[in-house]
């Protein structure tokens, strides 16, 4: 039987290649940051075939989840979704499985209305999910920053905070981040916002004006971020806070759930 204070969050993988054979996977930072809140929380990761699952399991599956994780990637999603094709030179790592899975995953849970977190990738796609459209490359937009890190540098610098995002007043994260107008981030993406999708909210920017973060009313709880709060967030109290918010979310939402 399961434990009412426990919460089980599903975290979407990659398909990952291998030599011959292919992976479900996904990456350790994301799990191990689930456990940092104050509530116990048990990762479940959910593999690159929900789409083809028959309907009965895929309900089953998400209606034992209390939440959902969507990753980081270093594949991007497939251009088509957003009714454009990949450009000449277009070097971007692809995930087919992933795509088609995470769109099943998002009709059944926004059905379910399930609370749901996106991190870089799963921000990508939620923006497309819901009509947006992404730039391609940000670094070959004129006006923007470079967002992508540096490769050649360690960790720790990769993901130490690289700009500060502008807070939305009144929105889910200025209410989190109290007599704050805006917080550190890191910043590791190629790709971004270009248009945002119906419904979405933005709720936070970076110094070029280019949407880091988004919330969507019409869910219980669906917060999507740029950045990688998932890094070391015991050693960074802006990534614990939008974790633990999420967490938190999570929890209020199991305890309505008839």
């Amino acid at each position: 039987m399961r434990n009412a204070s426990t919460l089980f969050i599903g975290v979407c993988a990659d398909m990952i290649q291998r030599g011959p054979h292919a992976y479900h996977q996904a990456g350790d930072k994301y799990i191990r940051a689930l456990l940092q809140g104050n509530h116990a929380v048990v990762p479940v990761i959910i593999p690159t075939l929900f789409h083809q699952l028959p309907d009965v399991s895929q309900t089953a599956l998400l209606s034992g989840l209390d939440g959902i994780l969507l990753t980081g990637s270093y594949s991007n999603l497939h251009p088509s979704y957003y009714q454009e094709s990949e450009q000449e030179g277009d070097d971007a790592e692809r995930d087919p499985h992933r795509d088609a899975s995470n769109w099943a995953l998002f009709d059944k849970a926004l059905a379910l209305d399930v609370p749901i977190l996106g991190i870089c990738r799963g921000f990508q796609e939620l923006n497309v999910y819901f009509g947006g459209t992404l730039h391609h490359r940000l670094h070959e937009v004129a006006g923007l920053l470079e967002h992508r890190e540096d490769k050649s540098a360690e960790l720790d610098i990769q993901y130490g905070p690289a700009h500060p995002v502008s807070l939305s007043q009144g929105g889910l994260l200025a209410g989190w981040f109290e007599h704050q107008h805006s917080i550190e981030v890191n910043s590791i993406h190629m790709q971004g916002v270009k248009s945002l999708g119906q419904g979405l909210t933005v709720e936070a920017t970076a110094p070029d004006g280019l949407i880091e973060a988004f919330s969507r009313s019409a869910s219980r709880f669906l917060l999507a971020v740029q950045w990688h709060p998932e890094w070391m967030p015991h050693q960074y109290p802006q990534n614990a806070r939008i974790l633990q918010g999420f967490i938190d979310a999570c929890y209020q939402s199991k305890r309505i759930l008839p």
